[in-house]
């Protein structure tokens, strides 16, 4: 029998619909990532809000909810070199918010990204609080993913750097 004319037609065949598949990919992943995304954009600076609001007031039950806990959760903060998961960065969250009064925050030089279901927010965040008797001010860089679960967008990840003086 002789196989090597079947063989030859069937790699050729294989061989452009690979290319054909690989193109097509390429070609919705541009387009995904060139979408107009303005209404995730407007619904990710809203949840950002509503974030800031719900540290602010210390209603930690609202903030928890606009995360995303769970064994995917990280978070790095410029108070250690170490990652923390889920556990770790929302016990920090709450013992730094309760020792503190008066937290207002405001996101600067905002930039959101959206690539499907995942949005990443960029902004330096300006923030002053009172501890004691004494009021501070601070700025971080910050970094939020964010992942549309269920129609609504949580926080997967927070990456907070301070910006030295």
């Amino acid at each position: 029998m002789n196989y090597g004319g079947n063989l030859g037609a069937g790699l050729i065949a294989s061989s452009l619909f690979i290319a054909f598949m690989v193109t097509g990919c390429a070609s919705l992943r541009t387009a995904e990532l060139h979408a107009d995304n303005s209404q995730e954009w407007v619904q990710i600076e809203h949840r950002l809000h509503e974030v800031f609001l719900a540290a602010e007031k210390k209603d930690f039950s609202q903030l928890d909810g606009y995360h995303l806990y769970g064994p995917k959760f990280t978070k790095f903060t410029g108070s250690s070199s170490e990652r923390l998961d889920a556990a770790a960065g929302r016990k920090g969250e709450h013992d730094g918010l309760g020792r503190i009064n008066n937290l207002k925050m405001r996101a600067d030089a905002l930039k959101i990204n959206v690539f499907g279901n995942v949005g990443i927010a960029t902004f330096i965040l300006d923030y002053s609080f009172e501890a004691g008797s004494e009021t501070f001010h601070r700025q971080e860089r910050s970094t939020l993913v964010f992942v549309k679960e269920s129609g609504s967008w949580k926080i997967v990840h927070e990456h907070l750097s301070p910006i030295s003086p």
